[in-house]
């Protein structure tokens, strides 16, 4: 009887513990989601699709499964919208940010979501960015966008692929015509092959995930890059230098936070401190396992891991710029306006 005494104490005194039992019982053949921002054929989709083969073996003391669902539309605003609003907030549900929604709040702040207020796990990796145009376009250079109209796709206003063409469009003059409405990057890369639209906005990476080829054969003509530095495209323009002043330089720094942060993932707000610490914690033990590594260097993804910390640095330095930057960005792409309701 003693022995069964302390034996209770000792279980009683765990579950006091912060996210000790309870998380872990939680956890425990739990299925998780994982949202995905976008549709399917894109680096996106690959990204959360590694994460869900791995991550539950550091969950529930491996028991736990984990599957992804696609939630594609404006541009990742959508699945931003419904993780803050609707999502179950018990840490069964998790999200990847599309990247290029981490600053539309500060220039929207009528969005639907605040990325301050979403819960980070960490990032899988930062990422260059590049604009680029298929091989039989006349267009070759920078300089060659602004002569002529060049028509590029994106998923929606919120996506990195509307937001560089428009910010090059209204800084250097180009004259990009893009296309919205396109449910992911793999139905933009298959327009893009069927002759529908002649380019787009996409992270170097991107092409070799799912279209190796396309840099292999050269049908592809990058015109710039921005981001992290990569060896293999060090040659390439940077959009940096063709800017021409200092303001335009740091509405460049609020854009390129998504190619810094990149493929971040999080939890929605109102989650339990205790679950959104195990979720963080198998998060990163997610990033270090072999495994997860190999998978991505097969598919030729890069997997430079971001904590949580320094996910949450990044973007609140982010909101900190000069209000004359985000301001003059909001009203040049067009978010100083009020967002339209849709009609029931």
């Amino acid at each position: 009887m003693k022995c069964i005494a302390v034996s209770a104490l000792a279980i009683g005194a765990a579950a006091l513990l912060p996210g000790a039992v309870i998380a872990d019982d939680f956890y425990k053949d739990k299925t998780v989601r994982i949202v995905v921002p976008s549709g399917s054929g894109g680096t996106y989709h690959l990204y959360c699709q590694i994460l869900s083969r791995h991550m539950g073996k550091h969950l529930g003391g491996g028991t736990a499964s984990v599957i992804t669902q696609n939630m594609p539309g404006a541009g990742g605003a959508k699945a931003a919208r419904y993780m803050v609003t609707a999502a179950p907030k018990d840490g069964g549900v998790i999200s990847m940010i599309n990247p290029g929604a981490i600053a539309i709040p500060l220039m929207r702040p009528n969005v639907g979501f605040d990325t301050r207020e979403m819960k980070w796990l960490g990032s899988m990796s930062g990422r260059a960015y590049t604009v680029g145009v298929w091989h039989t376009s006349p267009i070759k250079t920078i300089e060659d966008a602004t002569k002529q109209e060049v028509i590029m796709g994106t998923t929606g206003k919120s996506s990195t692929s509307y937001l560089i063409p428009a910010f090059m469009n209204k800084t250097i003059g180009t004259k990009f015509k893009i296309i919205t409405g396109y449910k992911g990057g793999g139905r933009i890369n298959l327009a893009i092959e069927k002759g529908e639209i002649q380019g787009r906005g996409n992270f170097y990476a991107g092409y070799l995930g799912v279209r190796p080829e396309w840099i292999r054969d050269k049908k592809i003509t990058f015109l710039a890059r921005m981001g992290p530095e990569r060896d293999d495209i060090k040659d390439m323009p940077r959009l940096r230098d063709a800017l021409k002043t200092d303001l335009q330089k740091e509405m460049l720094d609020i854009l390129e936070v998504s190619f810094n942060v990149g493929q971040a993932f999080y939890a929605p707000p109102g989650i339990a401190k205790a679950r959104l610490e195990t979720l963080r914690k198998s998060f990163m033990d997610t990033m270090k396992d072999p495994a997860t590594r190999k998978e991505a260097d097969s598919r030729f993804l890069p997997l430079r891991w971001q904590t949580h910390q320094q996910v949450e640095a990044a973007i609140d330095k982010t909101f900190n710029s000069r209000p004359e930057a985000y301001k003059t960005l909001a009203k040049m792409l067009g978010f100083d306006k009020p967002r339209k309701k849709k009609k029931k």
